[in-house]
């Protein structure tokens, strides 16, 4: 009975451990995006944060907190590197979206509470952007869980270990290819963009919760795109193992999340607006986004059943 309690113990601990590291990060890829911008510093987000202090009614409200923690319990179910994710079920993908959908739920009700006049000076596309994304990546889950069912890809089809242990661009042909970059340019033109910036944040009180809240959302929808699109598992390749592979492999995972945060995705959206948009100006966003959907899974099934 005492060992597993202290098992159950070390287990929340270090699930703990990873958040706080995930909140870490996510602060210090903000600082670098405005480090890269030239508007501050690598360390100015986290700093904004710990030196943060709030009393009484001036801390942030429940539904805030709540939303940043939704995002962060994401980081839970996602495999980095080589490490298999914090915690597996056979139905990652579902608890996932859950956590997202609840995520951008907590926060508009949150936001309401927190500041009525910015969140009024919103636009309604910028309030549901996570839930654009979400729903693109009900869409992605769907169609890769069958194409991995009919496929005979090992591995829960609803768990995203198995699109990192086997990554889909060695087991699609042509149209499966195509439809993965349609998938790809899908998401990042849903995904959400940052809103508030550095001494122009929002706070709640001292605390810059609605920038954090920006930070680990920003890293959240990239984080979630690499064991997908590009898993890194480069270590055993290089004849790498025990703990020196998982450490290259982990280090690999968070610098290609934050490679495709600040510069593939921005650059995906950026040559869109340049010069896909401007064509396409009489289609609404809707229109577009829902054509891209529909054709990664027409193209996805095509590989699968020609």
């Amino acid at each position: 009975m005492v060992r597993m309690f202290f098992s159950l113990f070390i287990t929340v601990v270090s699930g703990a451990a990873l958040l706080l590291l995930v909140m870490i990060v996510s602060l210090l890829f903000l600082g670098g995006k405005e480090r890269i911008a030239g508007r501050g510093g690598i360390f100015s987000p986290l700093g904004r944060f710990v030196a943060g202090r709030c009393s009484g009614k001036d801390c942030p409200s429940f539904c805030l907190c709540s939303s940043c923690l939704c995002l962060l319990l994401v980081f839970l179910f996602i495999p980095m590197g080589s490490l298999p994710q914090f915690v597996s079920t056979r139905c990652d993908i579902f608890v996932i979206l859950v956590l997202l959908a609840l995520a951008q739920s907590l926060y508009i009700r949150g936001m309401k509470f927190f500041s009525a006049d910015f969140y009024q000076s919103l636009e309604r596309s910028e309030i549901n952007s996570l839930f654009k994304f979400t729903m693109c990546a009900i869409l992605l889950g769907g169609t890769l869980s069958w194409y991995a069912l009919n496929r005979g890809v090992p591995g829960d089809i609803f768990s995203l270990n198995t699109f990192s242990a086997m990554p889909l661009w060695r087991v699609t042909g042509f149209w499966g290819k195509t439809g993965l970059v349609l998938f790809l340019i899908l998401l990042a033109l849903t995904m959400p963009g940052k809103r508030i910036h550095g001494e122009m944040a929002v706070r709640y009180g001292d605390i810059p919760i609605a920038e954090m809240f920006d930070a680990v959302r920003l890293v959240t929808c990239p984080a979630l795109m690499v064991p997908i699109f590009f898993p890194l598992k480069i270590g055993l390749s290089f004849g790498i193992i025990g703990f020196p592979m998982y450490a290259l492999d982990f280090a690999l995972f968070w610098l290609a999340v934050f490679f495709m945060e600040t510069f593939a995705l921005p650059g995906i959206r950026m040559f869109y607006a340049a010069f896909i948009k401007p064509v396409l100006s009489w289609r609404s966003d809707l229109l577009i986004h829902a054509s891209l959907g529909a054709a990664g899974t027409m193209f996805m099934m095509f590989d699968l059943y020609l």
